[in-house]
């Protein structure tokens, strides 16, 4: 089956105790240093007591809850189809910097990848059931073909990666639906150290790291999931070159 397309995104979320999401405006941002003075919304921002969402022209999104934060970005366009063009841990650590006093529990690293199968409707469907799982008459059960999805979770040194796999739908500017195969990863750690400054540290840490997270993640799905011919690949919008 060939691969005809390849989008991903990538977020970063902070686990805050005290996190307090009415303080997360456009104005608190910018002034901080968090973002540049310059970003323009795409959209008024949601603002209340229990979340805030705000997205920027340039695809950067902003969430906060109470007890989280999450910086997403999309990488589907020419402008960040490399590493350095990430913005999201720069401005990770940036609100950390701003707001050193909160207590900060854990950090995930979560990059998507999205590869669709343009050969037929059901190439993405067969991925999973024929590639990751073994045939059986468990899967020839109900009146339709089943909704498949396949949760791992592999210990690394300092955190556990967990990796969903899922069929998803991509939707074309013309409208077209193209079946694909949804990669989720997430690398989990909680913090560490007695004080709040011993976890902001090994918080700052992590965020200083996450290249090398992003890397494991894409060698993993390249090297173990997609190791298809060399014509599979050569089809393949390159995202994110190796540096």
């Amino acid at each position: 089956m060939n691969q005809k397309l390849d989008i991903q995104d990538f977020s970063i979320v902070l686990a805050i105790r005290n996190q307090n999401p009415t303080i997360v405006t456009p104005d608190f941002l910018k002034g901080s240093g968090v973002i540049p003075g310059d970003w323009e919304l795409a959209r008024p921002p949601v603002l209340s007591a229990q979340t805030t969402q705000i997205i920027f022209k340039n695809g950067i999104k902003i969430d906060a809850q109470l007890g989280s934060i999450s910086f997403s970005q999309g990488l589907d366009s020419p402008q960040s189809q490399e590493l350095k063009d990430i913005e999201i841990p720069d401005m990770a650590r940036r609100y950390t910097a701003s707001l050193p006093n909160l207590e900060y529990r854990g950090v995930g690293i979560n990059p998507r990848r999205f590869v669709a199968f343009g050969d037929g409707a059901n190439q993405a469907h067969k991925y999973i059931t024929e590639t990751i799982l073994s045939r059986g008459s468990w899967q020839e059960f109900g009146t339709s073909p089943m909704q498949v999805g396949v949760n791992l979770v592999y210990t690394l040194e300092g955190c556990q990666l967990r990796l969903g796999i899922n069929e998803a739908q991509l939707q074309t500017p013309d409208r077209e639906a193209i079946p694909a195969v949804v990669f989720t990863g997430n690398f989990h750690y909680d913090l560490t150290g007695e004080s709040t400054g011993e976890r902001l540290n090994h918080l700052r840490e992590i965020l200083n790291n996450w290249e090398k997270d992003f890397r494991t993640y894409r060698e993993l799905i390249d090297s173990k999931f997609l190791t298809g011919t060399k014509d599979d690949y050569d089809a393949v919008l390159p995202i994110l070159a190796a540096q």
